[in-house]
């Protein structure tokens, strides 16, 4: 079996060097790198030409956008599964080998796996969707295993993280699944669709990989512009297009989808400079008049391992006036 992993660079530098050797350093060993550069600069070029491993292939592009330069490295990829890890984070050596086991013993088209947080601290923590993967096997424990209409609700309301997902060719293929071009956090969408598409979806319980919060490093979701308005386009059009999918039925799912949005929604606007977030208020207002109203109604059943689903809901009707 061999797995496509996806980095793309613009400018990350020394930093990572750790990354690459992170996924050519693992013990299963039937897998490609690309690294796609996304314009970088000297440093980095340089960087990327030191190493020497036919399985790395550089692909170098104008400065396009981090959606872009994945987008690409979708194209190109050959392997049977696909995953994603950004420059400045890291894979466990054991990753892709754990993910392997789990695919040839179930044939799942989607993996999604726990990881690690370290804050500029250096404090190691669990990833923020922890508590999702503790609460699915609890529910699997007391209620039998879980159908798939289940595993895509706890699936949706997982982090929409790249690096936490392991996806088959053939999903990403006939769900013609794609990063938005045109808006930042663009992660919310490609979770979305590549769960509401999958035919099957399994956990992994090991950490995976680790998630580094840098001080002084360019991360997007760490700034307090403008920036943080793409959030509304990107919601909006994942809510589009899940209510033309059969899974717009099942009340958990939507549910499970609305709760990981308005999550996503409310801590940009807590992290917005303060001068922004009249206006941001305003065009998540027209926004909302918008939405499938069945949205809104998120029934008890819904996936809410850290028992937001009352603070959110009331965030809504603040919205709505």
């Amino acid at each position: 079996m061999k797995f496509s992993c996806i980095m793309t660079t613009f400018n990350d530098g020394a930093i990572m060097r750790q990354s690459v050797m992170s996924v050519l350093n693992q013990t299963h060993t039937d897998l490609e790198l690309l690294i796609v550069d996304d314009g970088s600069g000297p440093e980095t070029q340089a960087i990327l030409e030191e190493f020497d491993d036919p399985r790395l292939s550089i692909l170098p592009q104008a400065n396009d956008g981090l959606s872009s330069a994945r987008n690409r490295g979708l194209h190109h990829a050959k392997g049977d599964y696909i995953c994603f890890l950004d420059a400045d984070d890291i894979r466990a050596p054991w990753a892709f080998a754990e993910v392997a086991r789990v695919i040839a013993e179930s044939g799942a088209e989607l993996i999604l796996v726990r990881g690690a947080y370290s804050s500029e601290v250096t404090r190691i923590a669990p990833f923020f969707d922890d508590a999702h993967f503790k609460c699915f096997q609890e529910e699997c424990a007391a209620m039998g295993c879980a159908d798939l209409a289940d595993r895509k609700a706890w699936a949706i309301s997982c982090e929409p993280q790249s690096a936490n997902k392991f996806i088959s060719r053939d999903l990403v293929d006939r769900g013609k699944i794609r990063f938005p071009n045109d808006h930042f956090f663009e992660d919310i969408l490609f979770h979305a669709m590549a769960v509401t598409h999958a035919r099957s979806i399994e956990f992994v319980n090991s950490c995976n990989y680790t998630y580094f919060h840098r001080q002084l490093h360019r991360q997007t979701t760490g700034s307090n512009g403008t920036i943080r308005f793409d959030i509304i386009g990107s919601a909006r059009v994942t809510l589009q297009l899940f209510q033309e999918h059969s899974d717009f039925s099942d009340a958990r799912q939507r549910g499970a989808l609305m709760l990981s949005i308005l999550r996503l929604l409310k801590w940009c606007e807590e992290n917005i400079a303060v001068y922004h977030r009249y206006a941001f208020r305003l065009a998540l207002r027209e926004t909302f008049r918008g939405i499938n109203p069945l949205y809104f109604i998120l029934p008890e059943g819904t996936p809410d391992p850290r028992c937001e689903r009352d603070v959110l809901t009331r965030y809504a009707k603040e919205i709505m006036g």
